[in-house]
């Protein structure tokens, strides 16, 4: 009987995936909150792993090391002093590791996210811009409370106590966090906005004209504003959206590719199959074979 393997993961199944069976030490399930040593990634997480989506958020603290993380359509190299906040369900991958990398990896609840942000345009606004260098003296202050929120674990109060640090950890973040002011410069703001539209409507449409009717701006406008903001036109980041979606979709042996094709609205798998070989240099049925190899 083949694997199916999951679209979507919890984080006991990211463990089991792709840290072996560690789910007693990594993994408490009744905990909305969980903060471990980055310093372990290295030795029990072999990049690069697939794409997953992830049924949780989580922060990665970088104070030494680094490493090179996809999410969504996009790859972010990281290096000491960055934060990379993930968010429940955007694709995401780890395509390395550094071996000295330390700092913390924070794990989030979808619970937790409307108690730690009152303002959802900041919770937004670092979803699609993920990526922050701070200071040596705010990493610091960061790293005292991720120290802290450690320590409360076996506290009787310790949820209450860890929320309150939690919520004083992503205030000390976000107060300088490109993006996250509500006086953000117009071009951004329609960017930011059409990452979102994007988010929820891959699906629906790869036309550049429908996000910038959903956004109420020219086709034009839309394309100045999301090249000159993050260095690609709109419709590389909707075909790349697409094929990494398809990309999880064909891990699941369940998926056809004509499934997968007409899912994902296409008039038929040779249009499919035409975009992913352009973006990703293989067939879908390429793609397959490689993806049976590394399971068997």
């Amino acid at each position: 009987m083949e694997k199916i393997i999951k679209q979507t993961l919890d984080f006991e199944s990211f463990v089991s995936r792709f840290m072996g069976d560690h789910n007693g030490a990594f993994v408490r399930p009744n905990d909305p909150i969980q903060i471990y040593p980055l310093s372990i990634a290295q030795s029990l997480i072999q990049p690069p792993t697939p794409l997953f989506r992830a049924e949780y958020s989580f922060l990665l603290i970088f104070l030494n090391g680094g490493g090179e993380q996809q999410i969504d359509t996009d790859t972010y190299e990281l290096q000491p002093n960055d934060l990379l906040f993930i968010r429940e369900g955007h694709l995401n991958a780890i395509h390395a590791i550094d071996p000295d990398t330390e700092g913390f990896y924070i794990h989030l609840d979808y619970t937790l996210l409307p108690l730690v942000f009152d303002n959802e345009v900041i919770l937004n606004s670092i979803t699609f811009n993920p990526k922050h260098a701070v200071t040596t003296e705010k990493m610091a202050q960061l790293l005292t409370c991720c120290e802290l929120i450690q320590q409360q674990r076996n506290s009787s109060h310790a949820l209450k106590t860890t929320n309150a640090l939690l919520k004083a950890l992503f205030l000390m973040i976000t107060e300088d966090w490109p993006s996250t002011h509500e006086k953000s410069d117009r071009m951004s703001e329609i960017s930011l906005r059409f990452k979102q539209a994007l988010f929820d409507n891959f699906r629906v449409s790869r036309e550049v004209s429908f996000y910038a009717e959903k956004l109420a701006v020219s086709q034009n406008y839309l394309n100045r504003c999301v090249t000159a903001t993050t260095s690609k036109p709109p419709k590389q980041h909707i075909n790349e959206m697409v094929i990494n979606h398809s990309k999880l979709m064909l891990q699941n042996p369940a998926y056809t590719i004509s499934q997968v094709a007409y899912q994902l609205n296409f008039k038929a798998p040779s249009h499919f199959g035409r975009l992913f070989k352009k973006l990703t240099g293989q067939t879908p049925t390429s793609y397959l074979k490689a993806i049976s190899q590394q399971m068997s």
